[in-house]
Parts: structure tokens; sequence; C-alpha cells
């Protein structure tokens, strides 16, 4: 049995899943692995690429989106490994990652899941989402609010990405990010995989959920990094995505915290977004980012309030 299975979901990231399976093959070593690229129906030759330029990557081609939950699935389901790896295609090795992850998870049986110590493109400063707190009302109060920035020195404002705290230490945490996590095949086989309800957005925060409620550790390892540059994808369709991260979150509190929970939470939103749409409007110029910005708040504001007066998602 192989250690580990790699799966990289990609979408119109040709050139940075090149670097990626790059730095995968030169840094990875001590350990038996194998490589999954499932592409969703890109139009940038991704496949291609792939095909051409690393023969030996099992190539799994979508003729249409599936969606990061759906895709991951797939290679999941054939992969071989003790341990599965999800890998953003917008990531970069710097160094051998997924062996100290793989040797310290096999000194501790009750780790289910375990990820890295996350940079940003500087190869220095850290994205906190690497080691966090899965989401509640309060935390959505803080980011909606922009006092999760303003503050995020204290525990009282910088609770859900532990921004108070360095990263710089390893500990069990409630959540990983999915952008480089490695879980243990036999935690897989206990919880199930990655909700398909879900195409895009919190995937991994409903995983951690569900490792956490049946008893696994989730464990964050700060002597591995990785680079992730983070959302490239995503930036293609930044209103879309801003919406469709909101639905995701929806969707993870009403699954696990019931239909009111989730109502609570369109109703922030709405606030929230309807308030900061009029400062805009009154207070600041009209340039592009403005009118960016403007039409992000207009739909999370339009989409809320009609949540909320359906009462349904």
């Amino acid at each position: 049995m192989l250690d580990l299975s790699i799966v990289i979901v990609s979408w119109n990231t040709r050139d940075l899943l090149k670097e990626c399976l790059e730095s995968l093959y030169r840094f990875t070593t001590g350990i038996t692995f194998e490589v999954f690229v499932v592409d969703n129906a890109s139009s940038d030759g991704s496949a291609d690429m792939v095909r051409n330029a690393f023969p030996h990557v099992n190539l799994i081609e979508n003729r249409e989106n599936a969606g990061f939950s759906k895709a991951n699935n797939q290679a999941i389901r054939v992969s071989k490994g003790r341990y599965v790896a999800l890998l953003n295609p917008d990531t970069l090795l710097i160094e051998d990652v997924f062996s100290p992850l793989i040797r310290h998870a096999d000194l501790n049986e009750k780790i289910g899941a375990i990820g890295p110590k996350i940079l940003n493109q500087d190869a220095k400063t850290i994205q906190y989402v690497c080691a966090r707190r899965l989401p509640n009302l309060y935390f959505e109060f803080c980011r909606l609010s922009g006092l999760h920035r303003k503050l995020s020195g204290t525990k009282t404002f910088g609770g859900e990405y532990m921004t108070y705290w360095g990263h710089n230490s390893s500990q069990n945490v409630e959540a990983v990010s999915g952008s480089c996590m490695v879980v243990r095949n036999k935690t897989i086989d206990n919880v199930g995989l990655l909700d398909e309800n879900q195409f895009m957005y919190g995937d991994e925060i409903d995983w951690c959920k569900r490792i956490n409620d049946v008893g696994w550790d989730i464990y964050y390892f700060s002597e591995a990094s990785i680079i992730h540059y983070g959302g490239e994808s995503s930036k293609k369709v930044k209103k879309s995505s801003t919406i469709g991260a909101i639905k995701a979150k929806a969707y993870y509190y009403k699954k696990h915290k019931g239909s009111f929970y989730a109502f609570l939470f369109f109703l922030q939103v709405f606030l929230f977004s309807f308030c900061k749409y009029v400062w805009s409007m009154l207070f600041k110029g009209k340039n592009n980012h403005v009118r960016e910005l403007m039409s992000i708040y207009k739909g999370m504001f339009t989409w809320s309030l009609k949540q909320l007066l359906n009462r349904e998602m």
C-alpha cells in the first residue's frame, strides 16, 4: 500500500499547476506516493499540459466543472494511499512537506487529519487560515464588521483564525486548510467523503467538523511549510465566488446547527452588507474598486434578503 495519494483539483490554473507539480516531485522524498489531477473542464490547456509534461500523473478529465468536493472524491475513491492529501494547484512546495506530516501522524494514531504551516507568496508571512477554529455567528460578526482585522491580536476578536497566536508551534486545532491537508484513510472510511452538496468553499470545514465529531484529532504541524498563492481560480469570478462562499457557510450552519441558526446568519449578512453598500454609495468615491465592492455588497444583501423572505436555502 502506498503511503500517500495526493489529489489536485484544477480549473484554469495551468501555469500554477505546472509549478505545483514540479515542486511536488522535486521536494517529496522518503515516502511512496501517487498523484491525481482532476481537471474540471479547464479551457486553458491544463489537461494537455499534465498529459504531456507529467505522463506518470493520474489524470481525470471532467467534461464539466464538477466542483471541489465531487472532483476530489472522484480521485479519493480510486486512491491507494494510507493517507490522502488535498492540495490546491496554486500551492508551491519549498521543502519536503508531506513526509514530516505522515511521520508525525504515524506516531499519533488519534490524528485523523493534519496540515502544515501555509505561507503567503513572500514565503514569510502566514495565512492564518491554516490553523483555525470552526465557524460560528460570533466569528461572523467579527468578520463582517471588520473587527477581526482591526483587532486581530486579541482573543476576543481574532478567535476564528487565532490571529493572536503566531502559528509557530504545533498543536491540536479544530480545522486546517483544504489548500494542503492530509487525511488518514481510516478516518475517511469512518466519516465518509467530502460532502458533494457543496460545490466549492467550506468543503474542508465541513469535513473537519465531521472528523472532530467522531473523536479524531485534527493537528496543525508548524514544522512543515508550503506556499499558497490563494484563490487564483476565484479571482477570475470575484463576485460569484464571494456569494458562493456565503452560500457554503449557510449550508454548513443549516446542516450542523439548524435552520434557525442559518436564519440568523442570513440576517447578519443582510444587515452588514446593506449598511456597507449604503455607506459606500454615500461617502466613498466612485472609482472602479468601490464599484466592484458595491456590486459585491449588493449581491450579498439581495441574496440574503431572499433567504430571509423565503426561509429556505
